[in-house]
């Protein structure tokens, strides 16, 4: 228990982002090992001079409390702009063949830093994928100016390709803490078909007061027009959307972009910051870190 939470206090140390004690108990509990265990690893992190502990924050021995300041200025931030995505989440379920929408990124943890965009992770009908994100495409370039900062849609699934196939922590942390906002029971069958982030967050779910369902009718008139022609025409959209992207990150080597987006029929990621390698390295570095200090200290002391 105490290595787990010493994992996760260093994952979110990566955004200097500090945890409160009811956060990691979250986080970190199972059936098994409750509060008290909890606190008792908390405990022995202290001791070792591991993690600090302020304001009733935890974050890592060394760092200044200033973080603390940052991640409650992100908290109010976050109340701030919830309303604006949950207006455009409302917006996107409005389209057809949208069949899910859950915020993710940093929104999805409860805060939002000053030039944070807000990320969709947007579910589809199978087979129309190509469909739904073409027409949000085009909405956001002729209404939005292409602005991304309250509409960013890098990744797209339909419903009968749910489970995330990378098992890292980073991929944990962003499937967990998909917040759901339209289709609460296909956010529940997400969770059941990638049961495997429970390695990482045993009992973690997220808040579910935000979700709602519904559509339109105008919805269901309008995907029965586009299913006179649906499976050519998203096929015709997946190709030339695949061929764009190809063209317009040509520079990136294939392994690169391999490992920052997946082009596919049931499929979209598009996340050509590498973010996730770059998070991936910056923890393991922190691990590295943890564990040399405490054979160094084991050493002193023995």
């Amino acid at each position: 228990m105490t290595l787990q939470v010493l994992k996760t206090i260093l994952y979110f140390d990566v955004f200097d982002h500090p945890l409160a004690r009811d956060e990691i108990i979250s986080y970190c509990s199972t059936e098994d090992h409750k509060e008290q265990e909890i606190d008792l690893a908390l405990k022995e992190l202290m001791q070792e001079n591991l993690i600090s502990r302020s304001h009733g924050y935890y974050f890592v021995y060394g760092k200044s409390s200033n973080g603390i300041n940052k991640r409650e200025q992100a908290n109010d931030r976050y109340h701030q702009r919830l309303k604006t995505a949950r207006l455009f989440s409302r917006l996107i379920s409005w389209f057809p063949f949208v069949r899910g929408v859950f915020l993710s990124g940093s929104i999805s943890k409860g805060v939002m830093k000053a030039d944070d965009d807000i990320d969709y992770f947007i579910v589809t009908e199978p087979g129309r994928l190509w469909i739904a994100r073409t027409m949000l495409i085009l909405f956001k370039k002729l209404f939005l100016l292409n602005s991304y900062r309250n509409f960013c849609i890098n990744y797209f699934v339909d419903t009968h390709h749910l489970h995330i196939h990378e098992h890292n922590r980073f991929t944990a942390t962003e499937t967990v803490f998909l917040l759901p906002v339209f289709n609460k029971p296909l956010y529940l069958q997400m969770l059941r078909e990638n049961e495997w982030v429970k390695h990482y967050y045993p009992c973690f779910i997220q808040d579910l007061t935000l979700c709602r369902d519904g559509e339109p009718l105008l919805k269901k008139g309008i995907e029965k027009l586009f299913n006179l022609f649906g499976e050519k025409l998203d096929t015709y959209l997946f190709r030339k959307s695949d061929a764009f992207i190809r063209r317009k990150f040509s520079y990136k080597g294939k392994d690169e972009f391999n490992s920052n987006f997946s082009i596919k029929k049931t499929e979209l990621r598009f996340l050509p910051s590498q973010q996730q390698h770059i998070i991936l390295e910056k923890y393991r570095e922190k691990l590295r870190q943890a564990k040399q200090y405490k054979n160094m200290t084991y050493t002193r002391a023995g």
